[in-house]
């Protein structure tokens, strides 16, 4: 055991009386105040003590051993003891030992746990402080004997959105200084199968314990769910909200929403350019400058001013086009327009139906059918694979208009071109073929390549893969050009009223200039010859 370094006191009964001895401190630490004396005095009720003899002894033993008589009392020598308090949270106790008197007990470590137990602590002895104390003695100085288990806090959940949540559409200024009304990010697109959201749940903690061994609870945090709408799906562990469709999520609120049509009243500065995976549907009017894209359909109420509409389905203009030349309306399925006036170029992957055709470019896989209460086409170039029908095409006036069915000469051009190509790429492959089946026979052989033949093994196996991926892609083209040939076997063009001077008729690579006015008829290809035929 240990001796105190720091200043302090011992009581000594004797024949005579009641005797105090101070001890200064060994080292820089602090020597007895006479509020510890006092205290202790108090504490053991030592009556008749001389206060000023007390406060000389402390104020001598600061520097040398001092021993003083302060009573005429003799009392029984008191063994050493600790004063112990429990924090108001009752998660540690603190302790004050003093010094005992001269010849009597000193506390072991069992002694000061039995000690701590009559006051209630059941939980958290502090067996290393216990044992420095035990083995330094340092007297006065508070000592936590006991501690709790502090509860692990948790933390709330929450939801991490995997797309802008404030969406804010705002123009941004370009390095010249003008403002781009066009890129205004007005919806969070989503693809099929997208992770939308992220659940991460509420962390809860865990409970801690008081040095009575009572639970110590964590602070209560916040439970959180997915609130959702249609088109989307939780995942197995339920901890991801999932797309099901193309098209853009919308935070309402709480709720997480997907929709696969995309709904805005105008395309203007209000919206800039849309690029949506889904359909769209304009309520209002398409202004001039401006440009719609989608992977679905696309249906404008209002009108199409000189702008870009482009879509993987089908197009539908209830107002039509009034395209200032500008106009590029390109739908991958069909085109249902009012009207098509100055439009720059009007293309669809399947048939287009309109009231009347103005001075535009316009080009269909499948049939393009004027026959409206107008059923005009004037002026431009229409051009379909199969058909293309309408009341009337030209006019009185003579305006140049171009009508042409069957395929373009350059495709049939093409056809004949990616024969030859399909034909040298075969020869290709067949010779790399070669060369990889003759050094695998070497290798079989058992025979070992050197480093050039394993680099021109190596190579040659790319080669290979390279070719058949060029393959298939001609392949498919070609495909797809043979079945446009063969459609346009029948290709025919009919008026169901006149058909004016100034038209140019096309069928493949003939052509024929109307010379009078024809009424109520049809025209088709005939070997090399374009024949009128009544309807």
């Amino acid at each position: 055991m240990g001796e105190c370094q720091r200043g302090y006191f011992e009581f000594e009964t004797k024949e005579d009386g009641l005797y105090l001895t101070v001890y200064p401190p060994k080292t820089d630490m602090r020597p007895v105040s006479i509020n510890e004396i006092l205290y202790y005095v108090e504490k053991r009720k030592l009556y008749g003590c001389d206060s000023a003899t007390l406060s000389e002894a402390c104020k001598a033993g600061a520097s040398q051993i001092t021993c003083l008589k302060i009573s005429d009392e003799k009392p029984h020598p008191f063994q050493e003891f600790g004063d112990y308090r429990i924090s108001s949270d009752a998660m540690r106790v603190e302790a004050v030992f003093y010094p005992p008197f001269k010849g009597a007990d000193c506390l072991s470590s069992d002694e000061i746990k039995k000690d701590l137990k009559s006051i209630g602590v059941k939980y958290g002895f502090d067996e290393e402080a216990i044992a420095s104390f035990l083995d330094k003695k340092n007297y006065f100085d508070s000592v936590i004997v006991a501690k709790g288990t502090e509860p692990r806090q948790g933390c709330d959940g929450y939801v991490e959105y995997k797309f802008n949540p404030d969406l804010k559409p705002a123009p941004k200024m370009n390095e010249d200084g003008t403002v781009d009304f066009h890129t205004l990010e007005v919806v969070n697109n989503v693809q099929k199968d997208q992770v939308v959201a992220v659940l991460h749940p509420e962390d809860r903690g865990y409970a801690g314990k008081d040095v009575y061994d009572r639970l110590v609870m964590p602070k209560a945090v916040g439970h959180v769910i997915f609130h959702h709408g249609r088109n989307v799906r939780l995942s197995e562990d339920g901890k991801e909200l999932i797309s099901d469709v193309n098209g853009h999520v919308v935070l309402d609120g709480e709720k997480i929403l997907v929709f696969d049509v995309l709904e805005l009243e105008n395309v203007d500065t209000s919206s800039g350019d849309v690029d949506y995976k889904g359909n769209v549907k304009i309520k209002g009017n398409v202004q001039a400058g401006f440009k719609v894209k989608a992977s679905g359909d696309v249906i404008v109420g209002g009108l199409v001013e000189g702008a870009t509409i482009e879509a993987g389905g089908n197009i539908t203009l209830n107002r039509g086009v009034q395209g200032m030349t500008k106009a590029r309306i390109i739908a991958g399925g069909n085109i249902v327009s009012k009207f098509l006036e100055s439009a720059e170029l009007v293309q669809a992957g399947g048939y287009i139906e309109t009231d009347s055709i103005l001075h535009s470019k316009v080009l269909a896989k499948d049939k393009i059918v004027a026959t409206g209460r107008n059923g005009l086409i004037v002026g431009g170039d229409v051009r379909s694979i199969v058909l293309i029908e309408a009341t009337n095409i030209g006019n009185e006036m003579g305006t140049n208009t171009t009508v042409g069915v069957g395929l373009d000469p350059a495709a049939k051009r093409k056809v004949d071109s990616l024969k030859k190509d399909l034909s040298e790429l075969g020869n290709k492959k067949i010779q790399l073929k070669q060369i990889v089946t003759s050094l695998r026979k070497m290798q079989d052989s058992g025979q070992e390549l050197d480093d050039n033949k394993k680099q021109m093994q190596s190579k040659t196996m790319t080669q290979m893969l390279l070719i058949d991926k060029e393959l298939n892609e001609k392949k498919k083209e070609l495909d797809n050009l043979k079945s446009q040939i063969t459609e346009e076997t029948n290709a025919r063009i009919k008026v169901r009223g006149d058909v004016f001077v100034g038209t140019r008729l096309i069928f493949g690579d003939q052509s024929m200039f109307v010379k009078e006015k024809y009424s109520y008829c049809q025209f088709m290809k005939e070997r090399a010859d374009i024949k009128l035929m009544a309807l």
